[in-house]
């Protein structure tokens, strides 16, 4: 509850703060603001449905399986598109910073809002096996792949799509950017270290903070449902224990709700790291909580006038 909690909070400042017209002008903060949206997909689809059947709170036995599906299919595409949003983020960031002037040009707004389209569009076709591959459990109200073909193909579409493959990929635009920021730093004169070509100075440089540090919290809170996913593909054949299936029950459910860490953390993670994110959370508290300003006597001539 907790995490629900403080992950509604942070995910409508996130929105506030991205839609400011200082950065809503900015393609990286556009894919932050996507990233943003569909965390709230996967935390109430995926986390506040897990609160509700901790209190047995559950649909009905004949809205059941397609409850399931959706609950599932929303859940998985929410947490790709949140990755594969941060992939392009950093795809911008390695953009932006680019000496040739082609790849530089990508880095705009026009080409964010098609990527992100493009995006929604591919990870929703790819995980609709999920209405075919998924049936409800009438005892214990879960989800579940009716087939081992079904649940390694889950698997390994979960770690292609969400855990693993976007992690590496950000890290390696991420290695690429940090090299274009050192060949700027080494060919511009000292005198023009500020200069607009090198935007990478002031709102793009705090944005790339912001993104790195967000790609590695990514990969950290991604790596346990790796882990899990790899090991559970791997031993499927094996004959287990009741305690021991218990055990791999609780800690597959322990790795999905760290996995979700990513999708209320982002607030945090931008006000510790951005000054232009912290900036533009000021002005919307300072404006929330603005007070009018009271009447002031002011006596003119003789004569007393009240203004604001």
């Amino acid at each position: 509850m907790v995490m629900l909690i403080f992950g509604t909070f942070g995910n409508i400042l996130n929105v506030l703060i991205f839609t400011q017209q200082s950065l809503r002008s900015n393609s990286c903060a556009n894919y932050f603001l996507a990233s943003t949206i569909v965390d709230f997909v996967s935390l109430y689809f995926g986390y506040i449905t897990r609160i509700f059947g901790s209190y047995n709170v559950n649909p009905p036995t004949s809205n059941l399986a397609i409850y399931c599906k959706f609950r599932t299919y929303f859940t998985y595409v929410a947490l790709s598109m949140s990755s594969w949003f941060i992939v392009l983020a950093c795809c911008d960031r390695f953009a932006s910073s680019s000496q040739n002037v082609r790849i530089r040009s990508l880095s705009r707004v026009k080409i964010a809002k098609r990527a992100i389209c493009t995006t929604v569009i591919i990870v929703s076709i790819v995980y609709g096996e999920m209405f075919y591959c998924f049936e409800a459990s009438l005892l214990s109200f879960n989800c579940y792949p009716k087939a081992n073909a079904c649940i390694l193909y889950n698997d390994f579409n979960l770690l292609i799509t969400y855990s693993l493959l976007p992690p590496i990929l950000m890290l390696s635009a991420g290695i690429l950017t940090i090299k274009n920021v050192r060949l700027i730093r080494r060919i511009s004169p000292a005198s023009k270290a500020t200069s607009t070509h090198t935007g990478i100075k002031t709102k793009d440089r705090q944005l790339m903070v912001m993104l790195s540090v967000q790609v590695t919290c990514i990969a950290l809170l991604s790596l346990p449902i790796s882990v899990q996913k790899i090991y559970y593909d791997l031993t499927l054949t094996w004959v287990k224990s009741v305690e021991r299936q218990q055990i791999e029950n609780f800690l597959s459910t322990l790795v999905v709700l760290i996995s979700f860490m990513n999708s209320s953390t982002s607030f945090y993670v931008y006000t510790l790291t951005g000054k232009v994110f912290r900036k533009e959370l000021k002005r919307i508290v300072f404006y929330c909580l603005r007070k009018p300003i009271p009447l002031t006597e002011i006596t003119l001539t003789g004569a007393t006038t009240y203004a604001h």
